[in-house]
């Protein structure tokens, strides 16, 4: 029979708000677009610049420091005065001026983490500039900003699997027909493969448009056979895990989507190491991918940030200063993927390690919240056994009257027995003056009254 309980787990996940057009609306606000424009051209601007070997560094420098602007703006934005300095309130404006006027005029709001910024660029080039106190540190710069690459790769795994397990709580079904857990696995390996294949075969078709079908799934048979191998070897080590939930409604359509949703993502991820490896993709196919991975990433970092529920555990972030936050990671993200291509001479093995740890990461976090879920299953399923127990144990007394009236019986002989023993030296009937017959074997020896000692 199916069960129908509520999980407390599951019902933390459904209410977290996973309207990515709400946060498209609130990035898109008039409010704090002028930062989202900004980023947009000083990333450009600096990849351009970071393409010169001259000026590498120093692109790297100002990355680096936008970043910390925007991370000082998040931190004060709990102060009024700061938070109206980033966010553009309605105010009067010269009606001479036309609507590219009245938006250039709003970007005075991006003057408080820009004047930030430039003194950390002015700090940076002190401490480390080749005039600076530590010149050693400074070509070391652009090295350290690139190889952020792999730290925002797992943020972008669990960013993703955080809205990932959230939709998926939302969408599972209370009623209706689901498949059980051998039939859900088949049903979403097929499914799975036939989106592996169609995916490889259209960037396959891009790079030879007369290939047939044939050819895609043998020159392509290794990808399909990881993605395949990646599948089953989920499956097989969270397969105990998710037999709790195969009677329960709830629980059986997360795991069945969850699923899904975490094994399609890994695929891309797999498609994307495989054509950077084997595919011989173009520079600018790459740039524009990583590019719009980038956007990507950064897209569900703000979602991260300004999802009820996932905000309010960091106590320097909230609602309010989720957006410089955001900010802050783009421009480190920017700033990394900048000095993929220009520091590292084999671009391709970095984003093959950063991809590969995207992969790690959501196969870690699909199994953890899989675990959480079904934990607080089984915690409900122990209480209900335990009341049950409880309640038994109650009414058991109710049918053995004999038996209770024995150990009645026995509790009262015992207690009686306690008391004779607790009341012995007040017992007034004995008579210490009576003597008693001395049997002993000491009664029939005559003793002498004196003794002599020789």
């Amino acid at each position: 029979m199916q069960q129908s309980e509520s999980n407390s787990e599951l019902d933390s996940l459904k209410n977290t708000e996973t309207s990515l057009w709400r946060l498209v609306k609130t990035l898109l606000s008039p409010k704090t677009m002028p930062h989202i424009v900004l980023i947009s051209i000083l990333s450009i601007i600096l990849h351009i610049l970071a393409s010169n070997d001259s000026l590498t560094n120093i692109a790297s420098v100002i990355f680096i420091s936008l970043s910390i602007g925007y991370t000082v703006t998040a931190i004060g934005s709990r102060n009024d005065r700061i938070r109206k300095w980033t966010i553009a309130e309605s105010r009067t404006s010269n009606e001479d001026d036309n609507k590219l006027m009245k938006f250039l005029k709003k970007f005075d709001i991006c003057i408080f983490p820009l004047a930030v910024s430039l003194v950390s660029v002015i700090i940076i080039i002190m401490l480390f500039g080749e005039n600076g106190l530590i010149p050693q540190v400074y070509d070391l710069i652009p090295v350290f900003l690139a190889s952020l690459f792999v730290l925002w790769a797992i943020i972008q795994g669990i960013s993703f699997s955080t809205w990932a397990s959230s939709l998926s709580a939302k969408k599972t079904k209370k009623k209706g027909a689901t498949l059980n857990l051998k039939y859900s696995t088949v049903f979403n390996g097929l499914f799975l493969m036939g989106f592996a294949i169609i995916t490889v075969g259209i960037f396959q078709f891009i790079k030879e448009p007369s290939s047939a079908l044939l050819d895609v799934l043998l020159e392509n048979s290794i990808y399909l056979l990881l993605v395949l191998a990646l599948y089953c070897s989920t499956s097989a080590w969270t397969w105990k895990l998710r037999t709790l939930g195969d009677k329960n409604q709830l629980l059986n359509s997360f795991s069945n989507r969850w699923s899904l949703v975490c094994h399609l993502f890994l695929s891309w991820h797999i498609l994307t190491i495989w054509r950077q490896n084997f595919m011989s993709p173009n520079s600018i196919e790459i740039l524009v991918e990583e590019l719009l991975l980038m956007i990507f990433t950064v897209f569900m970092a703000i979602w991260s940030l300004t999802s009820k529920g996932y905000a309010t555990k960091f106590k320097l972030l909230d609602e309010q200063n989720s957006l410089p936050w955001g900010l802050a990671f783009g421009y480190a993200y920017a700033g990394s993927v900048a000095m993929l291509t220009n520091v590292f001479d084999e671009i391709t093995t970095v984003m093959t390690i950063g991809h590969i740890m995207v992969i790690i990461t959501v196969i870690y976090v699909y199994r953890k919240v899989l675990i959480n879920v079904f934990s607080k299953h089984d915690d409900g399923v122990l209480m209900r056994r335990l009341a049950t127990n409880a309640s038994s144990n109650i009414e058991l007394p109710e049918s053995n009257d004999s038996n209770d009236e024995e150990e009645e019986n026995i509790d009262l002989n015992s207690a009686d027995e306690n008391s004779d023993d607790e009341n012995w030296q007040e017992d007034s009937d004995v008579d210490w003056d009576k003597q008693t017959e001395d049997k002993t074997i000491s009664s029939d020896v005559e003793w002498e009254e004196t003794i002599e000692i020789d």
